[in-house]
């Protein structure tokens, strides 16, 4: 048995927050914000880009609330780390952020952040074909339940929740978040969507990303968003919606143009192109429709044969000069972009924004993108000390829970000694040597 008692000495849980402090000290663009004048909030003894950093500590360590800093009004490593001159209270951090949140500039501040913090990355992941590597980028709109609550902008979502429904872009398919924007629940995935592609747009050209495919569902199937992505000069698979087209037409011209091929007795899969139907307005635009018409005759697992076949018709717009496999290979690919809205959700638990405004819940999400930029960055520098890791992982990308355990919710010890401070890890820490190395990195 062990007595439990509480010493004096200062003793941390989250001994890799100094990794998150480290990276965003050289985030030259949050020195931006000091500069502004929003309204009638005064900048008190932490500056505004202190109040954000605080933001995107608590958002590191998987708190979501504004609550949760009262947890750290004594931490020194939490202040010395993010660089405050002191911890806010939550009114403070509630009121400031509310007063910069208003400013029109803000969210372009963020993005100029972003930016920075990406330029940094030298592997986002690519999709490498045998005539071509492509830059993805991959849009979605992905739905944050707020029910039972009187947030501005919460309202009913195609999900049958009431909540936001937020638009991501992540490229790469390590999955750095590029961009996002907050949105009412009821809006359609359509909307504004052409302007959010072009700021996604600006923001990759900016940290030097070349050749990028954007990859999007059929939510987006819109004669303005194609017509941006082709003004963008850019390559793209966007699923159709078929509206009224029937699926026996499209069995016809799969039997007619398309290469079968038999995965099983009883069922039939034909891919192919088409090129006699075009956007409204863009008949002389080079682009194809890519389809997939799968045809089954029998039921997979009882063999029972059906009495009229079932037909599945998948068709995508596509400017891409691949093969029809690989095309449709690309965009089952983008299947991946839900697992990095999970870990947006689930592993940092931004789900449930914190704030009645608007635009205080959007600067929440906007700072959310730079936390989980910091913890993928991270995790991914991690995986390449194959020597250091304490364990081998058979894995391309890290999950963002596990960075946060492994490197983040680390114990340390603070010492100070011969005006230095010191972070003293345990003698049996396993991931000592990486986080040793990662700081001296960022």
């Amino acid at each position: 048995m062990y007595k439990i008692q509480q010493g004096n000495e200062e003793i941390n849980s989250n001994g890799g927050i100094s990794l998150i402090g480290a990276l965003l000290s050289n985030v030259k663009s949050f020195m931006k914000f000091d500069k502004m004048t929003f309204g009638k909030v005064k900048k008190g003894i932490n500056s505004h880009s202190g109040i954000l950093r605080s933001i995107i500590g608590l958002l590191s360590l998987g708190r979501t609330d504004f609550a949760d800093i009262k947890l750290f009004r004594e931490d020194k490593l939490f202040r010395d780390c993010l660089n405050l001159s002191f911890v806010p209270s939550e009114e403070i951090l509630r009121q400031r952020l509310d007063g910069i949140a208003a400013d029109d500039n803000t969210l372009k501040l963020i993005d100029d952040a972003n930016v920075e913090l990406l330029s940094k990355v030298d592997d986002f992941g690519v999709e490498t074909t045998a005539y071509s590597t492509y830059n993805v980028i991959d849009l979605d709109v992905s739905v944050l339940d707020n029910s039972n609550s009187k947030k501005e902008g919460v309202s009913w979502t195609y999900m049958e929740v009431d909540g936001y429904a937020p638009i991501f872009a992540h490229l790469g398919t390590h999955g750095y978040m590029l961009a996002n924007e907050l949105r009412n629940g009821s809006q359609h995935s359509a909307k504004d969507a052409s302007a959010f592609v072009r700021r996604c747009d600006d923001l990759a050209k900016r940290i030097g990303v070349k050749n990028i495919l954007y990859r999007v569902d059929s939510g987006h199937d819109d004669v303005e968003f194609v017509e941006t992505l082709v003004d963008l000069d850019g390559k793209f698979l966007i699923k159709r919606n078929l509206r009224s087209e029937r699926l026996e037409q499209w069995l016809a011209v799969a039997r007619r143009v398309g290469t079968c091929e038999k995965p099983r007795p009883g069922k039939n899969i034909f891919r192919g192109f088409v090129s006699h139907k075009k956007p409204a307005g863009m008949e002389h635009v080079p682009m194809f429709i890519a389809f997939e018409v799968t045809e089954r005759f029998t039921d997979a697992k009882t063999g029972e044969r059906f009495l009229i076949p079932e037909l599945e018709v998948s068709t995508w717009w596509t400017n891409l000069t691949e093969d029809e496999a690989t095309c449709i290979n690309l965009y089952h690919n983008h299947a991946t972009s839900e697992q990095f809205h999970s870990a947006l959700t689930t592993d940092m638990d931004i789900e449930k924004l914190p704030s009645g405004k608007f635009k205080t819940n959007a600067l929440f999400l906007g700072l959310g993108t730079l936390a989980y930029n910091c913890l993928r960055i991270l995790g991914q520098r991690a995986l390449k000390m194959k020597e250091l890791l304490p364990r081998s992982f058979d894995v391309t990308r890290r999950r963002l829970r596990s960075v946060m355990q492994d490197l983040i919710c680390v114990g340390c010890k603070i010492v100070s000694h011969a005006n230095s401070k010191i972070l003293k890890f345990g003698r049996y820490c396993p991931y000592f040597k990486v986080i040793q190395e990662l700081y001296a990195r960022c």
